[in-house]
């Protein structure tokens, strides 16, 4: 039992530095980059896009944020026609004399088998300039970063972001905060150090207009569920690559309860599967399915073999956080908190709970405060019709 022991500590510790050593070399890399001053974006060539709903207690600070900070650049925001609450924070943000580069644009409500966020864009794509940042609602981006972006690789590329979760206001917040600030990083990195990246942060991206307007990209996704890679999938059949920038995006995202926290992270999980099951490598293999099943069996027996070996994960696991908080910091200017470590570390115990709840009826979820039915990606049927009260 010790020698089993024994190598899964060393396969876990190595590929845990491997990773570390792959992501900052990208990120070194990427930060040093030369761009010719005339292959910059200009803001005057761009569109920043946001489909707005209300319901999230973040929408105002962040509206505000892209909105004081977008200079030259124009903005879209598309809102349902009967969302309220939406209309009444937009009037309070632009006190209701918007300037001249905002354009408010109301929609209908989305019919049921469609995304909501591709439905709003399809809406807009007429009057976007030469090139457009898609950018959710909670999130919000330094417009200066969009002006370091090489022009040359948009010709063929979409150029995507990298997020990081702010400080919540419970628990469950703070959960969804750590599983994704303790991920990010290294998945994104990593898979652009070896050039395998083959979906996008979904929360920011940007890319030339008229090449995803001509092929009618968008209208291609239309009943997808997880427009992000759908969108990343189906540009790539269409010669237009996934390019990882070290942009930072930050986001907030109000968690109500427990619940809420175990659908989302449930969500997230056959989106994960189903992206594995298309796209597995030998980099996802090494860098995210073997440290997942090593760590967590490494903690397993930690717990049936010795309080020792318990000692050993912990302490693999603070280092492992201190690593992370040195590249947190160095790419998003945050400072992760003792807090943060002791939810990083129970969220990396607990992700195995994840990936079980995700098996239980893959191919159903709640979406849209209903239960739904998913086929290859695409929404399907309302299985039981009702509305999730959770």
């Amino acid at each position: 039992m010790i020698y089993f022991i024994f190598i899964l500590l060393m396969i876990y510790t190595v590929i845990l530095l491997l990773r570390f050593i792959f992501t900052f070399t990208y990120y070194k890399r990427e930060k040093e980059r030369n761009i010719k001053e005339e292959n910059r974006l200009s803001l005057k060539e761009v569109t920043i896009f946001q489909p707005v709903l209300s319901g999230d207690s973040y929408l105002k600070e962040k509206l505000s944020i892209i909105y004081n900070t977008v200079k030259e650049a124009e903005l879209i925001w598309a809102v349902d026609e009967d969302d309220r609450e939406a209309e009444k924070i937009i009037n309070e943000i632009t006190g209701n004399n918007p300037k001249k580069n905002l354009r408010v644009i109301k929609c209908g409500r989305a019919p049921f088998y469609e995304n909501p966020k591709v439905y709003k864009i399809i809406q807009t794509e007429k009057l976007w300039r030469k090139y457009v940042v898609i950018l959710d609602d909670d999130t919000a981006v330094n417009t200066e970063e969009l002006e370091n972006i090489d022009k040359k690789l948009l010709e063929t590329s979409i150029i995507t972001g990298i997020p990081y979760y702010l400080k919540a206001g419970n628990i469950w917040g703070d959960m969804v905060r750590a599983y994704v600030n303790s991920n990010s990083v290294y998945n994104y990195f990593t898979s652009a150090f070896f050039g395998g990246n083959r979906t996008i942060n979904g929360m920011f991206y940007i890319f030339k207009s008229e090449k995803v307007i001509s092929l009618k990209l968008y209208q291609k996704i239309r009943q997808k569920l997880c427009d992000d890679y759908e969108f990343a999938k189906i540009a790539a059949e269409n010669g237009i690559k996934v390019y990882q920038s070290v942009i930072p995006c930050k986001l907030n995202t109000e968690i109500k309860d427990l619940r809420t926290f175990l659908k989302l992270m449930r969500r997230w999980h056959v989106f994960a599967n189903h992206y594995i099951k298309e796209n597995l490598d030998m980099g996802i293999f090494i860098f995210s399915i073997i440290p997942f099943i090593s760590g967590s069996l490494f903690f397993i027996c930690s717990l049936i073999y010795s309080y020792k070996i318990f000692l050993i994960y912990i302490g693999i696991s603070i280092l492992n956080f201190f690593a992370g908080k040195i590249l947190k910091k160095r790419i998003f200017r945050e400072n992760d908190r003792i807090k943060d470590m002791v939810l990083e570390i129970i969220s990396g115990i607990v992700q195995i709970l994840y990936w079980i709840l995700a098996l239980i009826r893959p191919s159903k979820i709640i979406w849209r405060g209903k239960s739904v039915k998913i086929k290859d990606g695409i929404i399907e049927v309302s299985f039981d019709g009702k509305e999730d009260k959770g």
